[in-house]
């Protein structure tokens, strides 16, 4: 097996992706990282139960779109692939790049299956220094990852577009360019044609580096997410607090309480106290308290009386 082959599926393998589902849509533009990723999931597509189908979304807005659209549903024809393409309105909101991201989620959203987009480690290293130029927090600085919204998932990630188009040329594989690749008023155009490459010839681990910490940095927003998710109303399970780390719990009841501005290692205490089968009420900063009753626990206005 192929080196970048066995990545692809020690990347499948590790992050449980394309399982579960038989039906797997391929997103394909026709350059080269898609063409890559049509190829490799063919590849495996009979040990793995894959039935595969090629979806082509044509905006119609360069003149060489049609081409695009041509060449793919010849390249799923040679392959004995299902193929159907999408012409999506228009959307005016946002930038370019916001708007072309949205209306494909939307079009992704209503395929059946998982649908695979060919995502490289470069467009994930890319992705973080974007947000990072624009002042992202966790959440922007988390990036893309092997699972995105929906459908959507990445079996591509850990590949760098070098590799890919190597690979490409190994196999005698033809893809074709999208000739707005070369716009650099895009500024991703920008960053990958006039920073990437000087930034690889310094920093020859840099895409790798980048991409790990991005890696981490979506962990955090995973972790964020789940303890928002916990603290979205005003009560928990005991069970659910006390099964993550104590300053973690203690921060969910923070976020319960109000996020007060002061006080937080009273919620560390009554992480202490509820861990020890604490019940009853304990106050909290805030002006709220906390009333645990067995397995419920509820943060609450104080009201009236003295405490």
């Amino acid at each position: 097996m192929r080196v970048l082959e066995r990545v692809f599926m020690e990347t499948i393998n590790r992050e449980s992706l394309l399982c579960g589902e038989s039906k797997v849509t391929a997103a394909v533009s026709g350059g080269a990282d898609s063409v890559a990723m049509l190829h490799l999931l063919n590849r495996f597509a009979s040990s793995r139960g894959w039935c595969i189908d090629v979806l082509h979304i044509n905006h119609r807005l360069r003149p060489d779109s049609d081409r695009d659209e041509l060449f793919v549903s010849r390249l799923a024809e040679q392959m004995g692939l299902p193929f159907r393409s999408v012409h999506p309105e228009s959307d005016q909101s946002g930038s370019m790049e916001s708007r072309w991201s949205s209306i494909r989620q939307r079009v992704y959203n209503q395929q059946p299956g998982i649908v695979a987009l060919a995502h490289s480690a470069s467009d994930r290293a890319e992705t973080v220094l974007l947000r990072l130029f624009e002042g992202s927090g966790l959440r922007g600085l988390g990036g893309m990852d092997y699972k995105g919204l929906g459908p959507v998932q990445r079996p591509l990630l850990d590949m760098q577009n070098t590799e890919i188009r190597n690979w490409l040329k190994e196999k005698n594989y033809e893809w074709i360019e999208d000739s707005s690749n070369r716009n650099t008023d895009i500024s991703r155009n920008k960053l990958r044609l006039a920073v990437m490459p000087v930034l690889q010839q310094n920093f020859p681990e840099a895409i790798p580096g980048i991409c790990r910490s991005g890696a981490l940095l979506s962990r955090w927003r995973d972790l964020q997410d789940q303890l928002g998710m916990m603290s979205e109303g005003n009560s928990v399970t005991r069970k659910e607090l006390l099964e993550i780390p104590c300053v973690l719990g203690a921060l969910t009841l923070w976020q319960m309480a109000g996020r007060p501005r002061s006080g937080f290692e009273e919620f560390t205490k009554t992480m202490d106290w509820l861990s020890r089968g604490g019940n009853g009420t304990h106050l909290l900063p805030g002006g709220k308290r906390l009333v645990a009753e067995d397995e419920l626990i509820t943060v609450e206005i104080r009201g009236p009386g003295r405490f």
